[in-house]
């Protein structure tokens, strides 16, 4: 081989290229999808509890508003309230328990001018200091009468909400609409710190027919309200601590809560996700800004896809060094195989050692070549008995030590049986099967050295007697590079061997994996995302069955069992129930099949594959295979033969070619190496396989088999 072709042997071929693009491509696949897949999983469970959350506000601002309604209700049974009611009643609510973020829940009474006098005589006989404060320009007065608990709102007892324009333009829209409303962003007289907070107002009237504005005017008393500070209200309902999501809330351009800034503990500077929502809160348009906090990101997976990324380039790594590694343990076989050749050739071309014989099996002449093998002389040589040069081998079990003469005997034709028998030399048992076969044997040197050889003998005439020219071929080369060869191919497929069962389990991993996305996402995934994770895992699964099968092609033949009685019907029927066709399917063994010893293992792989690939690749759910056999002189010949689509007569030798399928990998599963192992299996039986198809309907499949195997 040239330094070209030993380069290209040690080089990767296009079918390693495939295998290792085919794993990137897998190992692409897998990340985009779980990357894809976390990122889905991630935005629905931020709009999962930014819903969550919007709702947990309305809620519970729904059940502030109940509470309102509820004293409405009190106050119309009692028709009338007055400070001890009231209390009453607020202990019954127990709003601090009940009702978490509430400052309190009170009364006001709307008090026309000419009736504010009346009103403050009936206020002060339960309590004297009673005051309407602060004083304003109004013509009309809104004073908060009563609200409990009192010690949290004492300073608000009194409180005009016409002094406000909030608070009084809160109150005129909830007299108006009969419909609960709250007030633009206001600090809270009672409120210390002087944070924002709102009022909620809920209107009744003296009569039940309000159905316009001037009706509701006219009928109108007072609301039933609830101050509100925002901070605590936002601790009553969502506790900061218990979320993953931070938020702020502004109306209009005014601050009513704020959690988005840095020295919150569980502010994220970069969060994952955020969004803003608008909703209608009781006639103010209130704007949630929401984002991710630390917590949401620590409860994130988002390493899955990295790892299925990093885990697939090691698996891409491993393939590539397993490739390369193989392709230089095939390097370095050729190389030997080379330098066995170079070394057969110079023996064959040098002169070998050449010596003459007589019948006493004394040497008479001796070449140089036969001198340089022992290290004798040539004088030393000539006179010398061959058994003093092959002391072992040829003389092993002869029970005479020296040659008997055979002057005596008649030597003129020594073609005849009775004088080739009469012939007894120590190192043949007789001359007729000496010349027919070479024998190894022994030889010794003159320093004591011992070598392997093989030695031809072969006799002629010469005058009236016989003499034999023995020709000695040194094979200690030979078996030297036999030996090596044996070992680094044996080497070669201990690799082949660890190699592919060591990249099986990140495979696996990837199916289990793969296995793992699919139920985390049955719920909730597309349909092109599980239709991609299932070519994901068709794929993988085979890559993994390509390695297998790779595995097998290059132990191929070194051990296919023992000669047996092999029953072909027998065989092929069982092969037939083994594979599980549909039901469509029916085998017909056309005639009858042969029973004769032979081996058991390649027949079964050869039938197995014809018959698979005529199930596999039929375009109906339905078809006939049909088996037959012809009695040839030497062998027999099997015929495999579907009724399927064909196959165009372009594509007959392709279809024996390694990794090749004539349909899409996704339609038919399959390694393209089926036909391959036939066509290698038969022809190292020197058998030989063709098609016959016109590529529209039927493909037969003809091989010969031997009906004696020499080869075993």
């Amino acid at each position: 081989m040239t330094p070209q072709g030993l380069k290209a042997a040690a080089s990767l071929h296009w079918f390693h290229w495939l295998v290792v693009s085919l794993s990137l491509l897998l190992t692409l696949a897998a990340w985009y999808i779980s990357k894809t897949q976390t990122e889905e999983k991630l935005q629905q469970r931020f709009e999962f509890q930014s819903q969550q959350l919007l709702d947990l506000i309305s809620e519970r601002m729904s059940r502030y508003e109940d509470a309102l309604r509820a004293g409405v209700a009190a106050i119309n049974a009692q028709k009338g309230a007055d400070v001890n009611m009231w209390k009453r009643f607020s202990e019954t609510l127990h709003i601090h328990k009940s009702y978490p973020g509430i400052n309190g829940i009170g009364v006001i009474y709307y008090i026309s001018p000419n009736k504010l006098n009346n009103y403050l005589l009936k206020e002060r006989e339960l309590r004297p200091g009673y005051i309407i404060h602060p004083p304003h320009n109004k013509n009309e007065y809104w004073p908060i009468t009563y609200v409990e608990p009192v010690i949290n709102n004492e300073k608000a007892i009194g409180l005009d909400m016409a002094f406000e324009s909030n608070r009084y333009q809160a109150a005129l829209k909830a007299r108006d609409l009969n419909v609960p409303q709250i007030t633009a962003p206001i600090v809270l007289v009672q409120d210390s710190k002087q944070t924002p907070g709102f009022l909620q107002y809920v209107p009744f009237y003296n009569s039940e027919d309000i159905g316009t504005v001037e009706k509701r005017r006219k009928h109108f008393i007072g609301h039933v309200y609830a101050p509100f500070i925002m901070y605590k209200l936002m601790e009553g309902a969502l506790a900061q601590k218990h979320r993953q999501l931070l938020f702020s809330v502004h109306d209009n351009n005014d601050v009513l809560y704020n959690e988005l800034t840095s020295d919150n503990p569980y502010y994220d500077a970069q969060p994952l996700y955020q969004k803003t929502v608008s909703i209608d809160m009781y006639g103010r348009p209130w704007r949630f800004s929401i984002q991710t906090a630390h917590a949401f990101r620590e409860g994130a997976d988002t390493y899955q896809s990295t790892f299925i990324l990093l885990g697939g380039i090691v698996i891409d790594s491993l393939l590539l060094f397993l490739f390369i590694a193989l392709a230089r343990s095939n390097k370095k076989a050729i190389e030997i195989a080379i330098q066995m050749t170079q070394k057969l050739s110079i023996s064959e071309i040098a002169p070998c050692g050449i010596l003459i014989i007589n019948q006493k099996g004394i040497i008479e002449i001796a070449n140089p070549h036969t001198v340089t093998l022992f290290g004798y002389s040539q004088e030393e040589l000539e006179g010398k008995s061959i058994k003093q040069l092959i002391p072992q081998g040829l003389y092993e079990g002869q029970g005479n030590d020296h040659p008997q003469s055979a002057d005596s005997q008649n030597t003129d034709n020594l073609s005849t049986d009775n004088q080739a028998n009469n012939i007894e030399l120590p190192f043949w048992d007789s001359i007729e099967h000496q010349t027919q076969s070479n024998k190894e044997v022994v030889c010794e040197t003159q320093n004591g050295n011992l070598f392997p050889a093989e030695i031809g003998i072969a006799p002629f005439k010469h005058g009236e007697g016989s003499k034999f020219l023995a020709t000695i071929f040194d094979m200690s080369s030979h078996v030297e590079m036999t030996n090596e060869l044996k070992r680094s191919n044996k080497e070669l497929n201990d690799f082949a061997y660890i190699a592919s069962h060591d990249l099986k389990a990140p495979l696996r991993g990837i199916m289990q994996l793969s296995a793992w996305i699919a139920e985390d996402i049955e719920e909730i995934a597309t349909e092109e995302t599980k239709h991609n994770l299932t070519l994901l895992q068709n794929r993988t699964s085979r890559l993994e069955k390509l390695l297998d099968d790779l595995l097998a092609y290059s132990r191929l033949g070194r051990d296919l069992g023992k000669l047996q009685q092999v029953d072909i019907e027998f065989m092929v029927t069982s092969i037939f129930d083994l594979l599980d066709p549909p039901k469509g399917f029916k085998l017909v063994i056309q005639n009858e099949m042969p029973v004769f010893e032979s081996l058991l293992v390649p027949l079964e792989v050869i039938f197995r594959n014809l018959i698979s690939n005529a199930i596999k690749h039929h375009h109906k759910s339905e078809g006939t295979i049909t088996i037959s056999v012809a009695d040839q002189a030497q062998e027999y010949e099997f015929s495999v033969c579907d009724d399927g689509p064909g196959i165009n007569p372009k594509l007959h030798d392709r279809a024996f070619e390694l990794f090749k399928t004539l349909k899409p990998r996704d339609e038919v599963e399959g390694s393209g190496m089926g036909l391959a192992f036939v066509k290698k299996m038969l022809k190292q039986h020197k058998s030989n396989i063709r098609i016959v198809s016109d590529g529209e309907s039927g493909t037969c499949f003809i091989f010969t088999w031997p009906k004696k195997l020499t080869d075993v």
